[in-house]
């Protein structure tokens, strides 16, 4: 009975002994897999985005800095209004191109109060209806005269895009609405816009500043004379964040409150973009060639 005993207590020590071995083991993988970068789940955030250039920077500029400081982030696109919905409801944790006081306040009045604004990063954007430089039209007022070659249409971008609310708008105050106002995507309008500047064809598009079109094609704005475009005045760009963001990423949302960019190296960054294979691969040869920036925004 003793000896029973005895095998019985021997038994449980081993069994012990295997069971806080293993529990070691574990950790010392878990600190392993942190030592050499890996990401815990925990720190993954989800910024989303809509197709718009500037948009599409500061996205993936942003991913690849925090990727850099160990985060795991998620980019997805998506037209603008669910991303306002998924900020408010909680399922995306960033918004990095919020226009206002204009383009997206329809967004703002419904989910402002269910989300947070983190800060601005750019002060000097604006909207309108563009034409190529060739063309001999210089205010929205002249574009009725021109329905026969224009086919009586203006190329838009995603239907629900505060631009496209703001086009709606004017149009009535400048003998447009018989037009039609053609919903596509940013893609297929900057298309367009290759296909008629290559061709020397009048096109009237919808445009936002800062853009790198505007260079590329000999772009300018037609003349707003009843300020339809710009209601409010010269638009700034902010990041939002889900409620509760800043507590759980204190760095990131103070780096992020703090982002600002010159036109100049957004300009820079736009066009490495559009040039490179893919988005990060264009950021990542961007900030190369400008890692002081790039290194002051993650102080």
């Amino acid at each position: 009975m003793k000896k029973t005993w005895l095998l019985i207590v021997f038994m449980l020590v081993l069994v012990s002994a295997a069971c806080s071995n293993s529990g070691t083991s574990g950790t010392s993988s878990s600190e392993g897999e942190e030592s050499t970068g890996t990401v815990d789940k925990s720190k993954e955030i989800k910024i989303g985005y809509i197709p718009w250039d500037e948009d599409v920077a500061v996205t993936y500029l942003w991913k690849y800095l925090l990727e850099e400081k160990g985060y795991k982030v998620n980019a997805t696109l998506a037209d603008v209004a669910p991303v306002f919905t998924g900020v408010a409801q909680g399922s995306i944790d960033l918004f990095l191109d919020v226009w206002m006081p204009s383009t997206h306040s329809t967004y703002m009045e419904d989910y402002g109060k269910d989300l947070e604004v983190l800060g601005t990063w750019y002060d000097e954007a604006d909207n309108g209806l563009a034409v190529p430089d060739y063309m001999d039209i210089q205010s929205i007022e002249e574009v009725k005269d021109l329905a026969g070659d224009l086919d009586s249409k203006i190329v838009g971008i995603e239907p629900g895009a505060g631009l496209m609310r703001l086009s709606r708008e004017a149009m009535p105050e400048y003998g447009l609405e018989d037009w039609t106002l053609v919903e596509s995507s940013t893609p297929a309008m900057l298309a367009e816009l290759e296909k008629a500047v290559a061709d020397q064809k009048p096109i009237v598009v919808t445009l936002w500043r800062p853009h790198w079109a505007f260079e590329a094609y000999n772009l300018r704005y037609l003349e707003d004379p009843q300020n339809m475009m710009n209601p409010n005045g010269i638009e700034e760009l902010q990041s939002i964040s889900r409620k509760g963001f800043a507590d759980d990423y204190p760095e990131v949302a103070e780096w992020i409150s703090n982002f600002k960019i010159s036109l100049s190296d957004l300009a820079t960054l736009e066009s490495a973009i559009k040039d490179a294979s893919d988005e990060m691969d264009g950021v990542e040869k961007w900030v190369s060639e400008h890692q002081d920036v790039a290194d002051g925004w993650v102080e």
